[in-house]
């Protein structure tokens, strides 16, 4: 207990410190700001050290920790899937953008990726190769040529979709 006060004593001395610089250096009217801003932070620096030593918080904590990885585990979902399948799915969304990107710069169409498929194997050498993309809209010779050249897409895996 002894040493949450001391804790709370240090940090309010410090934070008396700073109100009274505070005080001298800032202009009136942004005073009103920084006196909110400093009740929240007296506030924090009181709760903090009790939050810290609460068992009963950790406790809790901890055991919902516990819950939501049982759960993950009974569906068989591990955090090193999850994590390899967002990065596979941000890789796809950040190619997405690149290969438009690359379309409208060169030819100035604006194109719209329908789906694409990547391998997805992050142990292949071949990851992140597109396997087969499929681009609403007609045909486009041009569209076609800067897929193939540039991502090393086989001409007869880029498909158009007519529009609806």
């Amino acid at each position: 207990m002894q040493e949450v006060l001391n804790e709370i004593s240090l940090s309010l001395f410090y934070i008396v410190i700073i109100s009274i610089l505070i005080e001298n250096l800032v202009n009136e009217r942004y005073r009103k700001y920084i006196n909110v801003f400093l009740g929240l932070i007296v506030s924090m620096v009181l709760i903090a050290p009790i939050v810290q030593k609460s068992d009963f918080l950790k406790f809790e904590f901890q055991k919902t920790l516990q819950r939501i990885e049982s759960e993950f585990n009974q569906q068989g979902i591990y955090s090193q899937d999850i994590y390899r399948e967002a990065l596979v799915q941000e890789y796809k969304s950040k190619l997405q953008d690149e290969i438009k990107d690359d379309v409208s710069s060169t030819c100035g169409k604006e194109i719209q990726i329908v789906e694409m498929n990547i391998y997805e194997n992050m142990d292949s050498p071949d990851f992140g190769k597109i396997n087969e993309i499929k681009i609403e809209g007609e045909y486009d010779g041009k569209v076609v040529e800067i897929i193939s050249n540039k991502y090393h897409v086989r001409k007869d895996k880029i498909y158009f979709q007519k529009l609806r």
